[in-house]
């Protein structure tokens, strides 16, 4: 808009004069928020440009709680943040990332950050609660299934849930593992389901290596022969109730109870789990299709989910990796 002169202004009516008046004002008004918008846009152009060359960049990093598996250094190592290093620019939710898959035993890394650019990072450990037989030796996984390590001799009297199944699975520390086959799995996951919905807990054993003769352990005390995958919920529920009964006259007892027929239930005192029923056999004896070819040495029977104190080698396990290893 053409701004006018003072004797322009003069000559004109008052109604046009009321017009160019109101245009002007809207038009210095505009004008104001532009140039009000530019400085902002600039100063924080400026400020972003400040922000990741000279301002808000790391000046010390140092870990607080490193937990009990890993040194200081080696957390600083896998989180890979220097001093220099612009706070800004730096992705935190990769760095937490990095550290959790290289560093398998971190459950979580907590970071806190200061406006002078101090690091400090805590690492809350994971535990295992699950160790399966694998080619390598024998896998650790924590409640979500994320491998801890992999060691090469069974580890004994740890609490942990042994898992045995029929088909390989695949476990790289630091990684969640995956079954071979997807029947395994999504058994596997439903008695996980189970187990927690149920709430018997002290599972020690899982035996999906036949799913129609599926078998846990509780407390490396009882046999819970399940059957199928049906109503697993349902008959862990029944187990619960059946070993609170039988607590209540020997805490200690030892015995099998088998729930594949839920009308009847019935429950086998046992003076080691190291013994076998016929029950047992008929649960635990893989096909024939996937037993070894050996003439020289009997068929003995599963022996993967017995507790620590037995005397029978890891070899007797009739896993297929097994299978594979001795071919």
């Amino acid at each position: 808009m053409k701004k006018l002169t003072a004797r322009q202004i003069a000559s004109m009516t008052p109604e046009a004069r009321e017009r160019y008046e109101k245009k002007l004002k809207i038009v210095t008004r505009n004008r104001r928020i532009l140039f009000g918008t530019v400085a902002v846009v600039v100063v924080a152009a400026v400020f972003a440009v400040l922000s990741l060359t000279v301002l808000f960049n790391v000046s010390e990093v140092k870990v607080a709680k490193a937990g009990k598996h890993y040194q200081p250094e080696q957390i600083i190592e896998a989180a890979n943040v220097e001093v220099g290093d612009n706070m800004v620019a730096t992705n935190w939710d990769r760095v937490k990332e990095k550290v959790e898959q290289k560093l398998p035993y971190v459950l979580s890394l907590e970071i806190k950050k200061t406006a002078s650019g101090k690091i400090t990072f805590s690492v809350v450990d994971d535990t295992a609660t699950l160790v399966f037989k694998t080619s390598k030796g024998y896998a650790l996984a924590d409640a979500n299934c994320k491998v801890l390590e992999i060691v090469k001799e069974k580890p004994k009297n740890n609490g942990l849930t042994l898992l045995t199944v029929t088909n390989r699975i695949k476990a790289d520390p630091g990684e969640i593992i995956s079954f071979a086959d997807d029947g395994e799995s999504i058994l596997y996951d439903t008695i996980r389901t189970a187990i927690k919905n149920s709430g018997i807990g002290n599972i020690t054993g899982i035996d999906i290596s036949d799913p129609e003769n599926i078998y846990l352990e509780y407390h490396n005390r009882y046999r819970l022969y399940l059957g199928n995958s049906e109503d697993i919920e349902y008959k862990l529920r029944e187990a619960k109730k059946i070993i609170a009964e039988e607590d209540e006259n020997d805490p200690n007892q030892i015995g099998e109870i088998n729930l594949s027929i839920l009308k009847k239930v019935y429950v086998e005192k046992l003076d080691t789990l190291e013994e076998t029923t016929t029950a047992k056999k008929d649960v635990t004896t893989q096909p024939e299709t996937t037993a070894p070819d050996s003439t020289d040495e009997p068929e003995e029977d599963e022996t993967t989910t017995l507790p620590e104190e037995e005397t029978e080698p890891d070899g007797e396990e009739t896993t297929a990796e097994d299978i594979q290893e001795d071919e």
